[in-house]
Parts: C-alpha cells; structure tokens; sequence
C-alpha cells in the first residue's frame, strides 16, 4: 500500500490541490477579455484566495499555485484548440494567466507562515495587494512587454474581487472561528509538548530518587562500620541525613509535578496523524531557532487512534531531535525522515537521517544517560545526553524493541517496533477522541 501524507488521511494534499485547480480553472471560463488578447479578467480569482486559505492555509510553499496555473493553462488550451488554434500561439496567449495563479499563491504564503492567520483588515488589504501585483505581471506578460498596464483599472478589479472573497469568508463567523481555532491550535500544541517533556523528565527524577537512595543506604551502612570512631560515625550520619533530605525534596517535587500533569489528556486517544502534525510543527520551531536547513518528511500507512500519546510523541520527538542535532552539528543540512507502519499487531517506527552517522566505538554507550557524540566547538556546550535513554525507557516499559543501524558518513537510521496494543489501549477500531 503507497504510504500517505499524515494530514491529508480524508482528502490528501494532491487531491486538494487538484480540486482547486479543475474549480479555478473550469470558472475562469466565465470572463471579460480586457485590454490584451488572452487577459481575462473572471471571477476564479475571488473563489481561488477562499480555496487556497479554507483547504492549504498551513502550506509554505505555492505548489498549490502551480497546480492550479497548470489546470488553467490546460483547459484554456484545450478550449483554443477546439477553436481551430494552433498549440504554438494558445501556449502564447495562455501562459500569462498561469502564470497569475502562481504569482498570487507565492505572495499569499507570506501571511500564512507557521499556521498564523492574518487579521481580517490586513487579509482585505493582502488579497487586494496580491490580486493587483498578480494581475499587473499577468497584464504586462498578455502585452508581450510592449506596453505599460493600465494601473488604476487593475487596482479597481482587485479591490472588488478582494473585498468579496473577503465577504465570503467572513460570512456567518467563518472567519472569526477559523482565528480561533487556529489560536486554538497553536495553545494545545504548546501544552501538549510540555506535557509530553515534563512526562519524560520525570522519569529522570525518578531514576535519581533510586540513586539517592543507593547512597543514603551506603552512607548510613558507613556509619555502622564507623562505630568507635565518633568524629567519623558523626559526619557518616550527617551525610546520611542530608541525603534524606535531598531525597524527601526530590519525591515531593516528583509528586508535585505526577499531580500537574496526570489528567492531562491521559484517558483520552489521539490520532497518530494529529501527533505527527504536532512532531512536525515543533520541529520546524527548533530548526528555524537554529537555522538549519534540514528537511522533515513524515509518512505514515493508517491512521490509528493512540492513548499512549505522551510516550509516543517522546520517543518520536527525541529521536527527530537527535538526527537533526547530529546534523547540525555536522553540515548544518540534510533531510530526516519518519515513517510510521501499524502492521498486524506491531506499530513499527523508522526515523533516518542522512546526517554523519555513529562511529562503532559510540555505539555501546549510545543510550547510557549523560553519553553524547554532539560538541558545539564555537560555544564548548556538550547535549546533556538524556534523549536517547529517555527513548530506551519508554520502549522498555511499552514492551517493545528499539534498534539502531549507522553507517559512519552515510546517516542513522533508529527501527522501533512496538505491541499495538500498548499504545493504542484495543482501540484501533474505536473513535478517535480529540
């Protein structure tokens, strides 16, 4: 079965893209052909901006305005050459209008980067100055560059198909809950990541409360061995004491913590195409705060609803995190790729990056805490090295089983396989609960 887009499970992106293209190119033949041969001026350009922020608002790119150039530029061609018109001179008059769909897809992304949706006034003036500079490169492409356009009359048209596809999309509160809900969205998504990391920092915790246990016990067990000799029994049990004191601290700050976050969304199932979209938008934050140039890409088979979700989202997340430190630390670009495969009763995971690979020697220490292959040589600072312990616990304690392949120079590559059971609570078959 070809793998997916994990945000396109109903309709995917290519689909989307295609059904804005057949819409926009198919009432684009409802026109006025003005000031230039093969200029139209139609309606297309009102329902294309509502389209285009409706169905693709969290694209980056304008591959959504290729598409559609492409489907306008084939219809127009074909109804041309059903005229009796030469493929040469149809291509020629055609191409401008295209050309427009694109132009005005690239400016558009501007106002829509990281999910952020415009305020109303400045999303009129954006579609009227989007419309205007479209339609004057379309105008002076459609003159064979022979003549300046006429700017005042494309200001005019752009200001009445901006202000309607503003209308439409502000009618019945469209608008004021698509404002909301993306709010909305970007507050879930910054609870559920501090959540999931306060989650596994806990297991930290709970391993240095085993710790300080272990030296408290031998601490106390020195005292007893120490007995005659007062001035060292003395500081015996003094450190004894002290240790106790450290480690009553530890656990109330361990349950304090346990009780802010154990009816965070725990009884409830997300969608594995929810937590990848999560994954995603968190990463992209990361790199753009280190600048890299590296390349997520995401797929997964099926869909599924998960109530380990906090786990989950910490094993993927701090595997991504790892590939794309690494390389960081080495290029500064490349590409790391997830792929998710629920398969019988496993939920299997791969997450690869093309990054400098793990020499032989640090693969025995890969997963101890506090181990890392990651040195910044400009600022001295070392990765405290707890993501992949982190990962190896969370495995351990689902029951399932985590391998790494590295070849040095090549990439890493992590397959992890878990009991879908485990992750899911029996609910693959269930609603998913958001």
């Amino acid at each position: 079965m070809e793998p997916v887009k994990y945000r396109d499970l109903r309709l995917t992106l290519w689909q989307r893209q295609l059904l804005i293209g057949v819409v926009v190119a198919l009432t684009s033949q409802v026109y006025l052909s003005l000031w230039a041969e093969g200029f139209r001026v139609s309606a297309a350009a009102i329902l294309y901006p509502v389209l285009l922020i409706a169905l693709t608002r969290d694209r980056r790119w304008p591959d959504t305005g290729l598409v559609t150039g492409l489907c306008v530029l084939f219809i127009r061609i074909a109804f041309d050459l059903l005229g009796d018109m030469s493929l040469t001179r149809a291509l020629l008059i055609e191409y401008p209008g295209g050309v427009f769909y694109l132009c005005y897809d690239a400016l558009l992304r501007l106002s829509f980067r990281l999910r952020q949706v415009p305020s109303p006034p400045w999303l009129a003036l954006s579609l009227w100055l989007y419309d205007f500079l479209s339609n004057l490169l379309n105008l002076w492409l459609s003159s064979r560059f022979t003549t300046l356009p006429a700017v005042l009359p494309l200001a005019g048209v752009a200001l009445v198909r901006s202000l309607t596809a503003c209308a439409i999309l502000w009618a019945g509160q469209g608008y004021r809950q698509l404002l909301l809900r993306s709010e909305h969205e970007r507050r879930y998504r910054r609870l559920f990541l501090m959540t999931a990391n306060l989650k596994t920092e806990l297991y930290f915790l709970k391993k240095d409360a085993e710790d300080i246990e272990g030296v408290m016990s031998n601490a106390y067990r020195l005292y007893e061995r120490l007995e005659g000799q007062e001035e060292l029994t003395a500081l015996a049990l003094s450190i004894a004491r002290d240790v106790h004191e450290v480690k009553k601290d530890n656990l109330r700050i361990i349950r304090g913590l346990e009780e802010d976050v154990a009816e965070a969304y725990d009884h409830q199932s997300m969608s594995l195409s929810d937590l990848l979209s999560i994954l995603e938008v968190s990463t992209r934050q990361f790199l753009e705060e280190h600048r890299g140039d590296i390349r997520l890409e995401c797929r997964l088979d099926r869909d599924i609803p998960i109530r380990e979700h906090y786990r989950l989202l910490s094993v993927l997340k701090n595997l991504v995190t790892n590939a794309a430190e690494a390389i960081l630390a080495d290029r500064g670009q490349g590409k790391v790729r997830v792929e998710l495969t629920p398969q019988g009763d496993r939920l299997r995971l791969t997450v690869a990056d093309d990054g400098p690979g793990i020499p032989p020697r640090a693969m025995k220490m890969l997963f101890q805490v506090g181990y890392s292959t990651k040195f910044n040589q400009a600022t001295g600072d070392i990765n405290r090295g707890v993501g992949l312990p982190a990962v190896r616990y969370i495995v351990d304690e689902l029951g399932g089983e985590l391998r790494v392949e590295s070849e040095p120079g090549t990439g890493t590559t992590f397959f992890v396989e878990l009991p879908l059971n485990a992750v899911t609570g029996g609910e693959q078959h269930e609603n998913i609960h958001h």
